[in-house]
């Protein structure tokens, strides 16, 4: 029996030790997140995977400047033999052209041909072109890194923002709970008022519904972080990063305009991918204008071929031909089909770098934007520190006249409640900040996974 108890005893243990193991959250900082998405994200894979595609692609097309040698073979049974005319006077007859009959039943025949490049213009830029886009695929998979990492680190901030109000808010329900419960204690004791009561249980009523629905957005927000970095195996996560400024605390650091012009004009990928866009459209005009110079090629082949009427291979005679020698193609009219093709892909060439101007007004005004939202949500920062400092003082006030019996309890509750309301508003300032310091690195293309 006391073995018995014993083993239930130790299965007890293993089993409350194997469920605190599971309930156990794991810890998550920015920057791990960061580089489980780079591994991760389903979309990057399959960009990576395009711009992959585009390298076999050039290769593809290096390969055009290779011989093409291909061999082919043939056999033939013709149930009425093969026709040819001659002059009537070559065949012994008085007509004027005379139709002969000739060859075996059986045709074979078997050749090697033999085609290499020599002068090539139009496959010259269409390798030029390749290198061009893969380029291009390049620079749009860096581009949709930036944006992966930019989507991860705003969830992730949203997840840190709503994690800080969820514990204001939690913090705020257990001072309520306590002012509702000295509310019915005093009206019970006939020295308060049902109307004081009734307004507390308001209060943790609607604090319940705030922290019930910001629980239930942090979940659906871990969801969709999961899913950007490309995992459901980490089960409940803990964020450990903080939502603190830091260093970035000071208004003095800001960019100023021309400066952050010119670093987003070095590594905005958008700006990037527009410029390449513009060089590769170029080349599709010099691809076409090559279909107009002249083409040389090596050419050679060698042929075996038979005729009989029999089966008797042994007696088969086996003529070869052979050559070897040079093609060249000299385009001479095409009806100003080229002519046009011309225009309409210089025609393109400048919408792309009319296209490319407006990008670059784009990112200018994107730039001034952020930065003016900058200087101003440094001095609504300022302006809430200090409201949250007036309504601590003001709460610790009124808490000391509600402990000396000069104050009332709802006087108390309001000012806990105005605390509270300055400490999210604070804590949405410095919200504010990181975002806009994301999204300023993002504008300036220095944000990558």
């Amino acid at each position: 029996m006391k073995r018995n108890i014993v083993y239930i005893a130790t299965a007890l243990t293993l089993l409350s030790s194997v469920n605190g193991l599971y309930a156990q959250k794991n810890k998550l900082t920015l920057s791990d997140a960061l580089e489980m998405a780079k591994e991760g994200n389903k979309t990057l894979q399959m960009k990576i995977l395009e711009e992959i595609n585009t390298k076999e692609i050039t290769k593809e097309t290096k390969n055009g400047f290779l011989p093409t040698i291909s061999a082919n073979a043939g056999y033939s049974y013709y149930i009425n033999r093969q026709v040819i005319f001659l002059p009537g006077s070559f065949a012994g007859s008085t007509k004027p052209v005379q139709d002969i009959t000739v060859g075996g039943k059986n045709v074979y025949n078997a050749y090697v041909s033999l085609y290499q490049p020599i002068i090539a213009p139009n496959k010259l830029q269409q390798v030029k072109i390749a290198k061009l886009n893969e380029q291009l695929e390049s620079e749009k998979t860096a581009d949709l890194s930036s944006r992966v990492a930019y989507n991860v680190s705003l969830h992730y901030l949203d997840m840190l923002m709503m994690n800080r109000q969820l514990d204001l808010l939690e913090e705020s329900l257990q001072r309520n709970k306590r002012a509702l419960k000295d509310s019915r204690s005093l009206y019970e004791q006939g020295r308060g008022l049902k109307s004081d009561t009734l307004r507390s249980s308001i209060a943790v009523s609607n604090l319940k519904s705030s922290v019930s629905y910001l629980k239930s957005t942090i979940d659906v927000s871990a969801i969709e972080l999961k899913r950007l970095i490309g995992t459901d195996d980490l089960g409940e996560i803990e964020l450990t990063d903080n939502l603190d400024l830091g260093e970035k605390s000071n208004v003095n650091d800001l960019y100023q305009i021309d400066e952050a012009i010119e670093i987003a004009q070095k590594n905005r990928k958008e700006l990037i991918i527009q410029q390449l866009s513009i060089n590769l459209q170029e080349k599709k005009t010099k691809i076409i204008q090559a279909e107009q110079l002249p083409q040389l090629s090596l050419v050679g082949q060698y042929q075996v071929q038979a005729q009989e009427d029999n089966m008797d291979f042994g007696q088969y005679v086996l003529p070869r031909t052979s050559y070897l020698g040079v093609q060249l193609t000299v385009p001479v009219f095409s009806g100003n089909r080229i002519k046009s093709q011309i225009n309409q892909s210089k025609i393109k060439t400048q919408q792309e770098k009319i296209r490319l101007d407006d990008l670059n007004e784009k990112v200018k005004t994107e730039l001034s934007t952020i930065l003016n939202k900058q200087t101003e949500g440094y001095a609504q920062l300022q302006i809430q520190q200090n409201t949250v400092e007036l309504a601590a003082l003001n709460q610790q006030m009124i808490e000391d006249r509600f402990k000396n019996g000069l104050g009332s309890r709802l006087e108390l509750t309001d000012a806990e409640l105005a605390l509270t309301q300055a400490k999210i508003s604070y804590l949405n300032a410095i919200y504010n900040l990181r975002i806009l310091d994301l999204e300023l690195r993002f504008a300036l293309g220095l944000i990558s996974l």
